[in-house]
């Protein structure tokens, strides 16, 4: 298979204007519920992971620096993994017109690796460059599931955001619809609740992306909603798990002549003391010593992840009277979080975290098991 065949068989490219395919969930929004056994003695391992947090939403423009062209695709708060090929499609856009054919790329995340995958589909010549690789970057510490939620301050962000952010999200969506079809990237799709304990008042919130994206959506409340909850939303959604789709790009990329390079940059001159000229910043966090966005800020998140239940096949996220919790069903573990903490920057594990969510998510489970 040659190179460009390669790369178009892996993860096409869709018009904006293209409708989803129509989506297959493993149950029902209304079939049964297996409870998850949430216990100490099902943990596999506790890590903590810090989202790349802008009240203004995610970074994606180009700059002229000197005889180099800089593309700044960062700061997606949580939501990395679920806008990646979206925004690596809209980086590599911006780059159409230089004239450079050799491309460097800052970060091996799930910015970095698919802005890297979608530069080689175009033609370029291309070198990610990063210090950490998989699956040691902060992208494998995400329950990545795909919803673009909390990665912005609604009264910071403007209408031309918002459209950027609505076509990121659509070609990404798309994008991992392909990928669902193939076991190698660990993607699957799932269906979702999100529980209140009372009806909400007035409306939801607004869904800037799109209702289209989450096949199913509905909004259930009194009587109808389930397990005796106030209120409910459910839809079917998309699961994608970091360490199988990030070891699959890595894959794709050195497939087709990709080089990928370990490197530490102290500052941005490091960066522009690299022999390409045609440079993506992806470095998420980094990007805030590198380029000196002080806007940027650390969202410390702490998971527990769960021997495995292949009978979950649905996800929750649910504000409790003693904090936030959520559950993702991978194929490999159960994803068990909890944590949204602004600006804190320790990597230290928190036992009353890790405490709070075995208490807390087998007490749901209890709930909707009916026990």
């Amino acid at each position: 298979m040659q190179r460009r065949d390669f790369l178009a068989a892996t993860v096409a490219a869709p018009a904006i204007t293209a409708l989803p395919q129509r989506a297959h969930a493993t149950a029902p929004l209304d079939a049964p519920y297996p409870p998850v056994l949430s216990a100490p003695s099902r943990e596999i391992r506790t890590v903590v992971g810090h989202r790349p947090y802008r009240r203004s939403g995610f970074v994606l423009k180009r700059e002229q620096v000197g005889r180099r062209t800089l593309v700044h695709n960062y700061g997606h708060g949580g939501c990395g993994v679920t806008l990646s090929w979206g925004c690596a499609d809209l980086a590599v856009e911006l780059a159409a017109d230089a004239r450079q054919r050799r491309a460097a790329v800052i970060g091996a995340g799930a910015i970095g690796l698919t802005t890297a995958h979608r530069l080689l589909r175009a033609g370029y010549d291309v070198t990610v460059y990063a210090e950490a690789l998989p699956p040691h970057t902060t992208s494998n510490i995400a329950a990545a599931f795909w919803q673009p939620t909390g990665l912005f301050s609604q009264s910071a962000v403007d209408e031309d955001f918002l459209r950027q952010f609505r076509r990121a999200a659509r070609l990404s969506q798309r994008a991992f619809q392909h990928l669902a079809q193939d076991p190698a990237y660990g993607v699957f799709w799932f269906r979702f609740f999100r529980p209140f304990d009372e009806p909400r008042a007035g409306a939801p919130r607004p869904v800037f992306e799109g209702e289209d994206l989450y096949p199913g959506r509905r909004t259930v409340k009194g009587e109808d909603a389930p397990f005796g909850f106030g209120e409910a939303e459910q839809f079917n959604s998309m699961m994608i798990d970091p360490d199988r789709f990030l070891r699959a790009l890595m894959r794709d990329i050195k497939v087709v002549g990709g080089k990928i390079v370990r490197r530490r940059f102290e500052s941005a001159d490091d960066i522009f003391s690299l022999k390409e000229r045609l440079i993506f910043n992806c470095t998420g966090l980094g990007a805030g010593a590198l380029f000196d966005d002080t806007e940027l800020t650390p969202v410390r998140g702490q998971l527990t992840m769960l021997l495995p239940q292949p009978e979950i096949d649905y996800g929750y996220v649910y504000q409790s009277p003693d904090g936030l919790l959520y559950m993702f069903p991978r194929r490999g573990a159960i994803v068990l979080g909890g944590t949204y903490e602004h600006g804190v920057s320790s990597t230290a594990i928190s036992e009353e975290d890790r405490l709070r969510m075995f208490t807390g998510h087998a007490a749901l489970a209890e709930r909707i098991s009916g026990g």
